[in-house]
């Protein structure tokens, strides 16, 4: 008898059927990424790693850097979110995997050092606990059965029980529930099928939980589709951090040609607007995080980011009565207000006056362009 041909996926031999549904579920989870669309009319998708779509290389909450296989169980879904085109109502080719041959496949690529975790997600097949049976099939089949013992992270969905949680929580390093829209108003214009309410309370209980099993607590914003202000995105991301404990929310660029005819999001007819309001937002993101800004102090015009300019500057431009600071007598605090510097920047300064009075920043700043940013806000 005559057996199929065997084919080469990055020097792995795989059967022509699995290596298909690899291919398609690897392919399909830049959807759960929702700023990633091979409709992109300009043709920009993520960049991904060297060694295909699918393996993403990432930087982790911690900062830690990790190439991450990232994949789909399945692009089964019988919700209607309207922004991504696995939904329901959408007739894209329908595969699954069974949860063994993810964990297996996962594992091909971890021991010939393409991979150094998984980022597992899916389609809701049937209804969110029978798919949260199947993703905690195989990350039990890669802990017990396969022994691994690195990261993984694992998308919640939405609608989960507690209990589900309460397992995942167990076996994985990190847990990321997709809020996806930052109040109810947005969300609804987003799904029918999915209950806002639903969703924070679920994030809730994983802040709750996390403070037990020490996970990572991550959460997605859809930036545009909802037609929502920043100032509703950077309201809600403080609220995160503040009362979630959240590590990190992330923010995805909607791109117009995925979702549904007439959702806010396609009105927008260039992406390059909404990648650059993105990266605005994950400016936004780091100020809140980590230079001490609330919400409140973020400067916008008629309730979004100006795009032209980094929100960190935009203050600095708008108090002019904060300025000049003065390196040698300045807290940390306000060092941070000073465009071009950052925690790093301000701890070196910090550290460099132990030993005498500063008259430039030259030996402290290596990076002329941060420097040449600082200089008009700060005198010696």
């Amino acid at each position: 008898m005559r057996l199929p041909r065997q084919k080469r996926l990055f020097g792995i031999v795989v059967r022509p059927e699995l290596e298909e549904r690899l291919q398609i579920l690897a392919e399909d989870s830049r959807f759960d990424l929702a700023g990633s669309c091979a409709k992109d009319p300009l043709g920009r998708g993520r960049k991904r790693g060297t060694f295909g779509r699918w393996i993403y290389p990432v930087v982790l909450p911690n900062g830690r850097r990790m190439s991450l296989f990232r994949i789909l169980l399945s692009n089964v879904c019988v919700n209607d979110c309207a922004y991504c085109p696995l939904r329901s109502d959408e007739n894209p080719l329908r595969v699954s995997l069974r949860p063994e041959e993810l964990a297996r496949g996962f594992m091909s690529y971890w021991r010939r050092g393409l991979v150094q975790g998984l980022f597992l997600s899916s389609g809701v097949i049937k209804d969110a606990d029978t798919t949260m049976e199947l993703l905690l099939r195989t990350v039990s089949f890669l802990r017990k059965k396969e022994g691994f013992k690195g990261y993984i992270h694992l998308k919640i969905i939405p609608g989960a029980s507690e209990a589900a949680v309460e397992k995942a929580a167990q076996l994985v390093d990190a847990l990321s529930l997709n809020l996806e829209a930052p109040n109810e108003k947005s969300f609804q214009r987003l799904t029918r099928r999915k209950r806002f309410e639903e969703v924070l309370k679920l994030t809730y209980y994983l802040s709750k939980l996390k403070s037990q099993k020490g996970f990572s607590h991550t959460t997605q914003l859809v930036v545009g589709a909802a037609g929502e202000r920043d100032a509703e995105i950077i309201r809600t991301t403080q609220t995160l951090y503040q009362n979630f404990n959240l590590n990190r929310v992330y923010f995805s660029a909607y791109q117009p040609g995925c979702g549904r005819p007439g959702l806010p999001g396609e009105k927008i007819s260039r992406c390059f607007d909404l990648r650059t309001r993105e990266h605005r937002l994950y400016q936004v993101d780091f100020l809140l995080r980590k230079y001490g800004f609330k919400a409140e102090e973020i400067p916008l015009q008629e309730g979004f980011l100006p795009l032209e300019i980094d929100p960190k500057t935009a203050w600095a431009q708008s108090h002019p009565e904060f300025f000049p600071v003065n390196v040698n007598m300045a807290s940390y605090w306000e060092l941070l207000r000073v465009p071009g510097i950052g925690p790093k920047g301000a701890r070196l300064i910090l550290e460099a006056r132990k030993y005498g009075r500063l008259r430039d920043l030259d030996h402290i700043f290596p990076n002329t362009k941060l420097l040449a940013k600082a200089r008009p806000y700060i005198v010696f």
